[in-house]
């Protein structure tokens, strides 16, 4: 790459305020100088500049068809995705719940405008929240306590993983327990947590959710985050789901759709792949665990490790043999703390590595030029995961511990764009294929906002924050004196610059653990948010179905 293009791709510095400036050198300064990207955003401000909390799918899908919204482009493949096999134990269905064990009821109360609906969900049970109180959506109890949901993208069944965990102790024990830690751990066979993949087949037409398959992956330990591989096969409905465990390893898990009639339970005895890095160190007797990974494409992954490292790994395919595969295409230390987080973003026919680590330094890295093409970043006390917008061509993520932001992928060390303030934010989630602008928040009060990002991008400078306008959909807390939990789904809005927060005590069964968007087009205005309760909700958000 010429150091020309090496200079354009992150900025120097020395940059001008933009406070000031109009849309055109707002553009310029943010996006540079790509031919046909002015025209193309221009367009995104007029399709997106009035929608403040609704998808509307057909003139969505429309949009898309008559290239006017691009979504993400991902290859296609007429053979299968060249992983092997998982190894699995078919096992009855009382064998897993003996095993897994199971976390009790759930009582709750569901209100909105003064109407209150009563509900006990044992597991599996689901309540329709249309006829609790006019929300196009559904809330159930999966039957653990969820740390990770990820929607498959483009398959024609709308398959969501949900990872949740459990432990006969109950919940209080599962929160401190060091298998839940980012610290070197075996897992043992007898350990305490429990742990399982569920696979949720979603009905849009009818709205309702079943569980097609649950995988006991307790022999791995448990995962905060899910991701699936960005490649699409010949089978639609199967893809490749992969995250860090217990046992310091990334793991694959290659999941097709089922049409049973009943839950189909598994033991998996070995993964379709798995990621792992030897120490390099002679004191170190265990492989270095890893906490952190992206895709550099479907082929190669980058990750994080515990002891300041980034790694690359090509994945496996029918012309590279095993051993070749286990051996990592670099390894370069970059600080002497742990990584907290690797986000890979695609500019100007380059990358952008942004990494957040666990000390007071973050670092925008030049792929192409991994040791000196290197900028500092503001750092954050957030371990969430930043994603990359490929419209906007942004890194969302909390900058704080309050507050969630935005920076540029061609400036990342400039100071975040302020989207919303809130209490400590435990998980968020933008649409990573479909593209469009609306991010989903959830916090450790169990407030859930809806926001659209691009309102702010595309506003006048002045009058950027006005224009955001996150929307609380959801709160789940816990009243004085009662043990129930209670939903209350009136909208609330609020001022993303002006937000109270306060120091509370909050408990951990209205924690929003996880929460993702659906990477469908059927569907693709529908959300989903889970808890540390067990509790799952779903809401489709088209407007011509409220």
């Amino acid at each position: 790459m010429s150091s020309e293009t090496t200079n354009k791709l992150i900025l120097k510095a020395s940059l001008p305020r933009t406070s000031d400036l109009s849309f055109v050198g707002r553009f310029h300064h943010n996006f540079g100088f790509e031919e046909g990207l002015f025209d193309y955003l221009l367009d995104q401000k007029d399709m997106w500049g009035d929608k403040l909390f609704y998808v509307n799918e057909r003139q969505f899908s429309q949009w898309v068809e008559k290239g006017k919204h691009k979504i993400r482009e991902i290859p296609m493949s007429k053979e299968q995705s060249g992983f092997p096999a998982l190894e699995l134990e078919e096992i009855p269905k009382q064998q897993f719940e003996e095993s897994f064990g199971a976390i009790g009821d759930i009582d709750l109360k569901i209100t909105k405008g003064g109407h209150v609906a009563q509900h006990t969900l044992k597991k599996g049970d689901c309540v329709s929240l249309k006829e609790a109180i006019d929300r196009n959506g559904l809330a159930l109890n999966v039957g653990g306590y969820v740390t990770a949901i990820k929607w498959l993208h483009y398959s024609s069944n709308s398959l969501l993983a949900v990872f949740v965990i459990n432990s006969k102790e109950g919940l209080a024990s599962v929160v401190n327990d060091p298998a839940l830690s980012v610290f070197p751990k075996k897992v043992e066979p007898l350990a305490a947590i429990k742990t399982a993949l569920q696979i949720w087949n979603y009905d849009v037409e009818l709205s309702s959710l079943k569980l097609s398959q649950v995988y006991d992956t307790s022999e791995f330990g448990a995962t905060s985050r899910l991701s699936w591989l960005p490649a699409k096969y010949a089978n639609s409905d199967s893809g490749v789901l992969l995250g860090i465990f217990t046992d310091g390893k990334l793991h694959f898990f290659e999941i097709s759709a089922q049409n049973t009639p009943e839950t189909t339970y598994y033991k998996v005895t070995k993964p379709s792949w798995s990621v792992w890095l030897d120490a390099e160190r002679k004191s170190q007797k265990l492989p270095i665990p890893l906490t952190a990974f992206d895709f550099l494409d479907h082929e190669r992954v980058i990750v994080g490790t515990f002891d300041g490292a980034v790694a690359e790994f090509t994945l496996p395919n029918s012309g590279e043999s095993e051993a070749d595969a286990r051996i990592p295409s670099f390894v370069t230390y970059i600080t002497d703390s742990m990584i907290n987080s690797i986000c890979v973003a695609d500019i100007n026919k380059s990358k952008v590595i942004l990494v957040n680590t666990a000390t007071a330094q973050s670092f925008a890295i030049q792929y192409d030029q991994i040791r000196q093409g290197r900028v500092e970043i503001g750092y954050t006390v957030s371990t969430l995961q930043p994603l990359f917008h490929h419209t906007y061509r942004i890194f969302v993520y909390p900058d704080s511990a309050e507050s969630i932001g935005y920076t540029f992928a061609r400036h990342p060390h400039m100071k975040h764009s302020l989207l919303l303030k809130t209490e400590l934010i435990s998980t968020f989630h933008i649409s990573e294929y479909l593209n469009h602008p609306f991010a989903v928040v959830g916090n450790t009060c169990g407030d859930v906002y809806v926001m659209n990002i691009g309102r702010k991008i595309f506003g006048m400078p002045k009058a950027l924050n006005k224009l955001v306008v996150p929307l609380k959909i959801w709160t789940l807390f816990q009243a004085p004196g009662e043990s129930a939990l209670t939903l209350s789904g009136d909208y609330i809005p609020v001022t993303p610059d002006k937000n109270e927060i306060m120091c509370t005590f909050t408990p951990p069964e209205v924690v929003i653990s996880a929460a993702a968007w659906n990477e469908n087009f059927e569907g693709s205005s529908t959300y989903a948010f889970g808890t540390y309760t067990g509790l799952l909700v779903l809401e489709r958000l088209d407007p011509v179905l409220i």
